[in-house]
C-alpha cells in the first residue's frame, strides 16, 4: 500500500466532517427537544409515535362528545325536574277538587289553574337544547313534538328514535329520550275486550255405539262412549254439555262450548290459549249370533215374538206390522243386567213401542206368563199386514277419528292507555263535569306520571355516572398514552448534553490533530 501525504489528509477529513454531521444531528434534538426530529431518522419509531398520537387524538374526540351530551342531560334534567315539580302541583290541585265539600265554583278556579300547569308542561316537553333542537321529539329536532290537534288534545308529533353515541370505539350506546319514552302513555284503568280463543272439534271415519271419544283440556279430560241411535251431533252434544256443566262447577275456567255446523265449538273466553287434544278408541269386537224370530197364528191373530243369541249394545231389532215399522236401539243393559237378556230386550221393546203408539190401533203387546222369553202380539183388527220381528247386527269398523283446530287465534284483555296530556287535559274536564269517583281515578293517573317523571330523571342520572365514569377512563387512558408517548418521543437532556460534549471534545481533538498532522511532510524524514 502506497502511503502518502494526501491519504493522511483526505482521511483526517473525512473523520471531522462524520464528527460534524454527529455533533449538528445531536445539537437538532437539543435544540427540539425531541428524540425523533424527522421520521426517515427512524422509520418504526415514527409509526409507533404517529399510532399513540392518533389515539390521544381519538380520545380528545370521544372526550368533546361526552361533555356535549353532558350537557344535553343537563338540559333534559332541569326541564324533566320542572315537570315533576307541576305534576305534584296538579296532583295537589286534583286531590283537592276531589274533595266531596268543594262547590262548583271552587272546582272552576281549580280547573283554570290546571289548564296553566297543563300549558307549564307542554312548554316543558317542548324543551331545546342549547342549539335550538327540541330535546324531546326524537329525530324531528325542528318540529314542535307537543302540539294540539284539531279537537284541541295535545298529540305527540315526534318519532321513537333515540340518538347513539359512541363512548370509545368499541362501545356505543343509546342517549337522551324522546316524548314517548318521558311523556308516555299511562294506564287507564280500563281494559280491552279479549278476542276468545276458538276451537273446533271434528269427527271422521264411522261413527258406532260402543266407540268412545275423548277430549283433555289442559289438565282435564272428558270422555263419551258413543249409544245406539247416537250421530256426531248427538256426540258432540253431550260434551258440549260436560265441557258447560265443568265450567259451571269451575272445574274449568271461562270454556263455553256448543254445536256449530256440523262441530264441536269450544271458545276460551277470556282470550287465552288452551292446551286441547282429543283421541278416539273402537268399541269391543261383535258377536254375531243374534237371531229374531215372529210366528204368527194365523186363526187366534197371534203373533209370538222371541229372541235367541247374544244382545249386545249397538245391536238392533225392527218390528214391522203391515207397512209401518220401528227400530229399537239395544243398550244392553236392559233390566238392569250386563249382559242382558232376551225377556229384558223384549220387555224393553214393548214399553218402547206402547210409548210410541206407532201400533196403537193395530195391535197389544203382552209378555207371555208362562213363556217370560216371549212377546204375544194381539191383532186388534182384521187385516192388518204381516207382523215381522228382524235382528240387525252392530257393525265394527275401526275407521273413526277426531281432529282438534285453532280457528280463531286468541288475544286476552289488555290494559288499555291514555296518552299523557290527554289524560293532563281530561282533569280540568272533570273537575268542571265529572263525578267525585272519576276525580280520584285521576289521582291514580297522575300518580303514575310522577313515577314516569322519577324514573326518567334516574335514567338521566344514570347516563350522566356513566360518562363521567367513561371520562375518568378515557383521561387515565391518554395519560398512560402521553407517558408512552414522551418515552419515545421527549429526548433524554442529560444523556443528550453528556453525549454533545463528548462529541464536541472529540471534534476539538480531531481539529488539532488534523492542524498538526497537515504541517508534516514525508521529505523531512527522508533528510
Amino acid at each position: 500500500m502506497t502511503i502518502s501525504t494526501s491519504l493522511l489528509f483526505d482521511r483526517s477529513v473525512q473523520l471531522m466532517t462524520k464528527q460534524q454531521g454527529d455533533l449538528a444531528s445531536i445539537q437538532e434534538r437539543v435544540a427540539t427537544g425531541k428524540e425523533l426530529v424527522r421520521p426517515s431518522d427512524s422509520p418504526e419509531l415514527a409509526v409507533n409515535i404517529a399510532r399513540i398520537k392518533s389515539t390521544i387524538g381519538q380520545l380528545d374526540a370521544y372526550k368533546n362528545s361526552l361533555n356535549s351530551v353532558n350537557d344535553r342531560l343537563r338540559i333534559e334534567e332541569s326541564y324533566l325536574e320542572g315537570s315533576k315539580d307541576v305534576l305534584i302541583k296538579m296532583k295537589q290541585l286534583t286531590l283537592q277538587g276531589s274533595n266531596g265539600s268543594m262547590t262548583g265554583r271552587d272546582r272552576e278556579v281549580i280547573a283554570l289553574e290546571i289548564d296553566e300547569l297543563t300549558s307549564e308542561i307542554q312548554n316543558l316537553a317542548n324543551g331545546t337544547d342549547a342549539n335550538g333542537n327540541f330535546l324531546f321529539a326524537g329525530s324531528r329536532v325542528a318540529t314542535e313534538p307537543y302540539a294540539k290537534d284539531e279537537d284541541g288534545i295535545i298529540r305527540y308529533q315526534g318519532d321513537n328514535y333515540r340518538p347513539n353515541i359512541d363512548y370509545t370505539s368499541n362501545r356505543r350506546s343509546s342517549i337522551g329520550r324522546n316524548g314517548l319514552d318521558v311523556f308516555k302513555p299511562i294506564l287507564s284503568g280500563q281494559f280491552s275486550d279479549p278476542i276468545p280463543a276458538i276451537y273446533e272439534l271434528t269427527f271422521g271415519g264411522t261413527l258406532e255405539p260402543g266407540d268412545s271419544y275423548n277430549l283433555q283440556i289442559d289438565d282435564q279430560s272428558f270422555s263419551y262412549e258413543v249409544r245406539p241411535g247416537d250421530d256426531a251431533d248427538a256426540v258432540f252434544g253431550r260434551l258440549a254439555f260436560s265441557l258447560n256443566e265443568a265450567n259451571r262447577s269451575s272445574q274449568l275456567q271461562n270454556i263455553e262450548a256448543q254445536v256449530v255446523d256440523g262441530a264441536l265449538q269450544i271458545r276460551a273466553i277470556d282470550g287465552v290459549a288452551r292446551a286441547i287434544s282429543s283421541d278416539s278408541t273402537n268399541g269391543s269386537m261383535v258377536t254375531d249370533d243374534l237371531d229374531a224370530f215372529a210366528v204368527t197364528d194365523p186363526e187366534a191373530a197371534i203373533t209370538v215374538a222371541s229372541l235367541s243369541g247374544t244382545m249386545e249394545r249397538g245391536d238392533a231389532l225392527t218390528l214391522s206390522i203391515g207397512a209401518r215399522s220401528m227400530t229399537y236401539h239395544i243398550k244392553g243393559d236392559e233390566g238392569g243386567l250386563s249382559p242382558t237378556t232376551p225377556e229384558a230386550v223384549l220387555s224393553a221393546l214393548k214399553e218402547a213401542v206402547e210409548s210410541s203408539g206407532l201400533f196403537s190401533q193395530s195391535a197389544s203387546f203382552q209378555m207371555t206368563a208362562t213363556e217370560p222369553a216371549e212377546l204375544q202380539i194381539q191383532a186388534l183388527r182384521e187385516n192388518i199386514g204381516v207382523v215381522s220381528l228382524n235382528a240387525i247386527e252392530r257393525t265394527n269398523i275401526n275407521d273413526q277419528s277426531s281432529t282438534i283446530a285453532l280457528v280463531q287465534k286468541p288475544t286476552p284483555a289488555l290494559p288499555e292507555r291514555i296518552e299523557f296530556f290527554e289524560a293532563l287535559q281530561e282533569i280540568s274536564l272533570l273537575l268542571r263535569t265529572g263525578s267525585q269517583d272519576q276525580m280520584q281515578a285521576k289521582l291514580d293517573h297522575l300518580d303514575q306520571m310522577i313515577d314516569i317523571t322519577t324514573l326518567s330523571l334516574a335514567d338521566i342520572g344514570a347516563e350522566m355516572n356513566s360518562i363521567d365514569n367513561e371520562l375518568a377512563v378515557n383521561d387515565d387512558i391518554k395519560l398512560q398514552l402521553e407517558a408512552t408517548l414522551a418515552g419515545k418521543e421527549d429526548l433524554d437532556y442529560a444523556s443528550a448534553i453528556t453525549e454533545l460534549q463528548a462529541k464536541m471534545m472529540a471534534l476539538e481533538a480531531a481539529q488539532s490533530s488534523f492542524a498538526k498532522i497537515s504541517q508534516l511532510s514525508l521529505f523531512d524524514y527522508i533528510r
